[in-house]
């Protein structure tokens, strides 16, 4: 007992004062939500009783995008949300701001847990704070690791591995002792209830009157960028070798904007079901745990498949620097190909998709190699 409050005192040394209600400042598109999983509960096990709010952004211009709030749980994660949108102009984003910093000061935090990417330079940050400080908040947390791990955003190839997003973030925690840098990751979406229920209806509707002897496989051909786009006759020739060396049974998941590629993929099968804009996002990720494998391109949908363990074999475009997205886990494949247009972070491929030669041979002994380590039957 003494032992451990001693630990405790050491992880709160960075404090002033002990949080009692905390604003966790990170925005982004569902990816950037699932990534930081581990840092937020993290946070929920560090301070039990504290009332924890998370602040992220919607997109003003793509009303289609994911919100953080439409993948975290209700309850159990987070006490409260609050999102403000990404709007175009001078006048309307200083008056988003001014509304935004009202809403923060009646909310009453005494902490700030920035949690932001890491593009983040040493004046925006600064900027961050300053506005946070305006609202009201005394003290915060995570900028330290950051300030010293900044990441331009354009790099120049050759780019260096990175450390992953998600222990990106465990470590501006873990550096000012907030959190014990040892301790064990979780990404539990506290799935369940009628969400489980409306994906397993829905498979079984679409893929057969029962779940038992199905090998199911994601297969997420889509992205809101075109540069991350893998070709889709590639997918549907390595799902039509899976077909037949592994007896598996393709679902596609996506957005309602991936459903047209998905039904052509399909029908070059004359199998398969698809779940692209069919599904809520926590649905979705209720019925990829019905799957064994996640075969795609670098996506929310990736992120989503790994946060409920499935394995993933991902092939990723070159336009951001390697190891910074993978998904949770070891036990995934990762195919990317370095080229010298690399960290161009640009939506739209300008060199004829080079980093995507990626062949197919390879792609689907990945997915091969995968499902056996697996023990798939």
């Amino acid at each position: 007992m003494v032992v451990q409050k001693d630990r405790e005192k050491q992880l709160s040394s960075a404090l002033k004062f002990e949080p009692k209600r905390i604003l966790v400042f990170r925005i982004g598109h569902l990816g950037d939500t699932l990534v930081a999983l581990p840092a937020f509960w993290a946070l929920r096990k560090r301070f039990p009783d504290a009332h924890i709010t998370l602040l992220s952004n919607v997109s003003a211009k793509n009303a289609g995008y994911p919100t953080a709030q439409g993948v975290l749980p209700a309850k159990g994660l987070f006490d409260e949300f609050i999102s403000y949108p990404n709007e175009a102009g001078k006048a309307a984003s200083a008056l988003g701001f001014l509304k935004l910093g009202a809403a923060i000061r009646m909310g009453r935090y005494d902490t700030l847990a920035y949690l932001m990417t890491r593009n983040r330079d040493e004046g925006r940050v600064k900027r961050d704070l300053s506005f946070f400080r305006m609202a009201g908040i005394g003290q915060h947390f995570g900028t330290k690791h950051l300030m010293t791990n900044f990441l331009p955003e354009n790099g120049k190839a050759p780019l260096p591995e990175v450390e992953p997003e998600y222990k990106y973030l465990l470590k501006c925690l873990s550096e000012e002792g907030i959190i014990d840098a040892g301790q064990g990751i979780s990404t539990d979406l506290l799935l369940g209830g009628d969400e489980s229920v409306k994906a397993v209806s829905w498979i079984e509707l679409n893929a057969g009157d029962t779940l038992a002897g199905k090998n199911f496989v994601a297969v997420a051909p889509g992205s809101k960028w075109e540069s991350k786009l893998w070709p889709e006759e590639k997918y549907a020739e390595v799902l039509s070798r899976l077909i037949t060396q592994k007896n598996i049974f393709p679902i596609i998941f996506g957005g309602p904007e991936d459903r047209d590629k998905g039904e052509r993929i399909l029908q070059k099968l004359g199998m398969g079901a698809n779940a692209a804009g069919e599904l809520s996002i926590r649905e979705a990720a209720a019925a990829l745990q019905q799957c064994k494998l996640y075969l795609g391109n670098d996506t929310g949908t990736m992120h989503l498949a790994a946060a409920v363990g499935v394995p993933c074999v991902a092939v990723f475009a070159a336009i951001d620097y390697p190891g910074r997205w993978v998904p949770f886990g070891d036990n995934n494949v990762v195919l990317r190909k370095a080229v010298p247009c690399e960290g161009c972070h640009s939506p739209i491929c300008k060199f004829n998709h080079e980093c995507l030669e990626i062949g197919i041979e390879e792609v689907c002994q990945a997915c091969i190699n995968l499902l056996d380590r697996s023990g798939f039957k």
